[in-house]
């Protein structure tokens, strides 16, 4: 097969990226550059022609090549986790920007790690804490953070966010949890409709898991800390209610297109560590 013809095939398909999936296919199952790719060629192996096949099926290119990149780092993908996208890495830059020297922060539905292990990296004078509930899923988060030399610095808990209690105190607590609404997840792409369910929705109106870390969690903050989640573009008004329920202040960050993506906060009356790098705000009060 040439990179014409896959790409061509995959067209067909349907998938939305067929020139970089075909390049990201030959690449990955040929071990060759992307350059490589480029400069053509009659690719054979079976490897490339089953995978090409699984991505004509639909099936998210992150599985087929069990990896993906995020904030400049690869990470290892199994079809248990939510594959990372750009729009956390809103999310990730906050923590890794706003958290104090020598901070302790807590990554509430951690998946695959990478929005932890990501600050850990930026972030040497750091510790963690991740919390995931499925043990298939918390297995590849300790992969990644062994491949990346982060296992000394993250400690990896299995448990279920919204019932758990934890032993620590923490300058940052943040996640990107399941909200996505039941009505929602019908209207998904094929792609998205073969990640795990249990990491997209709550089963309900998407703001379960908001109502639990609110009223759970702001216990756990150290003196200035705050609390940060990713949000639906369209729940930063629902969102933000339930912090202040909480006695919260939220402040909604949007995303580079405009997009309300990340609700932060911090208790009511308290002042947040100081930002190191002011990023675009609007504030929701």
């Amino acid at each position: 097969m040439t990179l014409p013809e896959i790409e061509d095939r995959l067209a067909a398909a349907g998938v939305d990226s067929p020139r970089f999936d075909a390049l990201e296919l030959i690449a990955h199952f040929e071990k060759i550059s992307r350059a490589g790719a480029m400069a053509g060629g009659d690719f054979q192996s079976p490897a490339l022609q089953d995978g090409v096949e699984r991505r004509c099926r639909r099936e998210p290119l992150a599985y087929i090549l069990k990896q993906w990149d995020f904030m400049g780092h690869t990470f290892r993908l199994t079809d248990q986790c939510l594959i990372p996208r750009s729009d956390t890495e809103l999310l990730c830059s906050l923590l890794i920007e706003k958290l104090p020297a020598g901070g302790r922060f807590a990554d509430l539905c951690t998946g695959s790690g990478c929005i932890a292990i990501a600050a850990l990296l930026a972030r040497r004078d750091a510790q963690g804490v991740g919390v995931e509930l499925y043990p298939d899923t918390l297995k590849v988060a300790r992969e990644n953070a062994r491949m990346h030399g982060v296992e000394n610095r993250l400690k990896l808990l299995q448990g279920d966010v919204c019932t758990m209690e934890l032993s620590d105190s923490f300058d940052w607590i943040v996640s990107n949890p399941p909200y996505v609404t039941v009505a929602e997840m019908e209207t998904l792409s094929p792609e998205v409709q073969l990640e795990p369910a249990r990491a997209l929705t709550d089963g309900g109106d998407g703001l379960a898991f908001y109502r639990s870390i609110f009223s759970r969690y702001p216990k756990y903050l150290r003196p200035g800390g705050s609390l940060a989640v990713e949000i639906g573009w369209q729940q930063g008004t629902a969102v933000c209610d339930i912090a202040r329920s909480a006695g919260l202040t939220p402040v909604i960050l949007q995303d580079l297109e405009g997009r309300d993506r990340v609700v932060s906060c911090h208790l009511r009356g308290a002042l947040p560590h100081p930002p190191q790098k002011k990023l675009f705000e609007k504030s929701f009060f």
